[in-house]
Parts: C-alpha cells; structure tokens; sequence
C-alpha cells in the first residue's frame, strides 16, 4: 500500500513532466476514440445496408444468349407485359415476405418485394414458379448496387483502420521513449529507494501505479474528447469520399429507391460501452509496455551504481 501512495504522491512532484506525458497519452486517446468509434459504426452500417439489398428482390426477365457471337440480350416488353399488376400484387402474398413496394407508372411496373432474410430468395422464387411466374423472369437482387452504395463506408471504414494502426504504433513508441527519458532523470531517486531497502519489483510497481493513474485521468479526458469529435470527422471524411467517387446525394437515392436500404451519406457514430472498453485495455496494454520497457532499464543496475554515477 505504501508503493502505491508513495507513486500517487509522486505525481505532483514531478508536473512538468507527468504533464507531458499526460498530453501525448490524452492526444492518444482521442485519436483511437475517434477512429475506433468510426470503424465500428461503417461495419454495422456496411453490414446493415447489405442486409437491405440482399433482402430487396425484383423480379425481372432472365438474360438470354442469341446471335452467333453469343451476344447476351435481355428479354424485351413483350415479355415483361406477361405479368400483370394483379399477378405482382399475388405474389405479394407470401410468408417469406416482410413486405412489397408495387408501383404502375409511364414505364410499366416496379415491384420491389422484401425478404424476411437474405437466405430465403430461393424459396420464394420457387413459390412464384407455382404462382404462375414465368420461366423467362426470375427473382434477383440488385448486388451491383452493394459496391456503389457502400462503397465510401468502406473506404471510411479502411481509413479509420489504418489511421488508428498507425497512431497506435506512433503512441507507443512515443510513450516509450518518454517513459525512458523519465526514468534516467530519476535514477538517483530510485536509487535511493532500492538503498533504503525497496525491492525491484516494488520500484517497478510505483512506477507503473505512477502511468497507469496518468492513463485513467487521461482516458476519461480523451473519451470525452474523442466521443465530441467522432462526429464532426466522420462527416468531414464522407464528404470528401462521397465527392472523390462522384456519388452525390441524388445518385444514391436513385440507386437505392425502392429497394428500402437507409443511405450511408451520414454515419451516425457513437461511442458504444464495448468500444469504451475496448480503448480502455488499449489504453492500459500501451502504458503497461511503456512502464515495463522503462522499469527493465533501470532495475538492471545496482543501488550503490547509481548512487556513485550521482556523485
């Protein structure tokens, strides 16, 4: 109990330094709340939005292969009159189905229906062909409509990867190489510590008490921190995803009209308890190395070595 009083103590003596450190840590945290929270929200958007579109069918006429090229050509009007409205709206009918979008316009009709699950396309179709729908029409989903859609969550969701790889990475080495720093200019103190009977790993356990109290006071600044800007850089990002692959608002309407899928234009982030705790073990594991790296230097030497290098 001692140590760990003796290192709490130990935190306003030295300010400057603990301040420091503090700073570096804080900006750390901040910036994983920040990417973290991104990743997490485009993967649950991104598996949502495919959910939608796996789940939105269209029934349409089949491709056929004609000419001696093998040119493919799809089925004509004369073949899409074969349905009636009536015929839609009996296919409509249906336990797979949460539901059907069926709309007569200039162009003929567009009925959209709506899976209860992805993996019931199969036997839904197999349902029409006893309802009367012809064999040169088939049930599909729009899968091209995936990568144009989602395709700047996923970009989003890879940036935010890659950026919270790196300030990891750039945060641990920086960390280290404070934390070592602080230890050569404290070595007389340690020394004198290990001289008055205070053993190795009771010298390492102050100095660990000492970063992780810093860790904890800087993690609950940076969640708050990181939850604030989340959002703001989320759209900033999508922006500059959405211009960059030409995908404005309209376009992504037209492609997703009717089929009941939410545009991804606007992710909603949010910091999620998982991901709280996720960036706290983060957290505590880049302290943690920082402190063992540091402490293994100075416990190779020997009280009276340090004490005479002081003299």
């Amino acid at each position: 109990m001692y140590v760990i009083e003796h290192a709490l103590l130990n935190l306003g003596k030295n300010k400057g330094r603990n301040v420091l450190l503090g700073v570096i840590i804080f900006a750390i945290i901040t910036s994983t709340v920040v990417a973290l929270a991104i990743y997490n929200t485009t993967g649950v958007v991104i598996e949502e939005t495919k959910t939608a579109l796996q789940c939105a069918v269209r029934i349409a006429p089949q491709r056929i292969t004609s000419g001696s090229n093998g040119a493919i050509t799809a089925s004509g009007n004369q073949q899409e009159a074969a349905i009636s409205l009536e015929q839609y709206h009996f296919f409509a009918e249906s336990s797979y189905l949460d539901g059907a979008d069926i709309k007569e316009g200039a162009r003929g009709i567009d009925a959209v229906y709506y899976l209860k699950r992805p993996d019931m396309l199969s036997a839904f179709e197999t349902e029409l062909r006893s309802k009367g729908l012809p064999d040169n029409y088939a049930a599909r989903t729009d899968e091209s409509a995936f990568d144009s859609v989602v395709g700047p969550v996923e970009s989003l969701k890879n940036l935010s990867l890659t950026f919270l790889l790196i300030i990891l990475a750039l945060g641990a080495v920086i960390m280290v190489l404070l934390s070592v720093i602080a230890i050569r200019e404290r070595k007389y103190e340690i020394g004198v510590l290990r001289a008055m009977g205070m053993k190795k790993k009771e010298v390492a356990l102050g100095l660990w008490t000492e970063i992780i109290a810093i860790t904890c006071i800087c993690f609950v600044l940076g969640m708050g921190a990181g939850t604030a800007l989340s959002q703001p850089v989320s759209d900033v990002i999508m922006t500059g995803q959405a211009q960059s692959s030409a995908i404005g608002s309209t376009s992504l309407s037209d492609r997703l009209n009717g089929t009941g899928a939410e545009q991804p234009e606007k992710i909603d982030v949010s910091v999620s308890g998982a991901t709280a705790l996720e960036i706290f073990l983060v957290s505590l594991l880049l302290a943690s190395i920082a402190g063992v790296i540091s402490v293994s230097r100075i416990t190779k030497y020997e009280p009276i070595k340090i004490l005479m290098e002081r003299n």
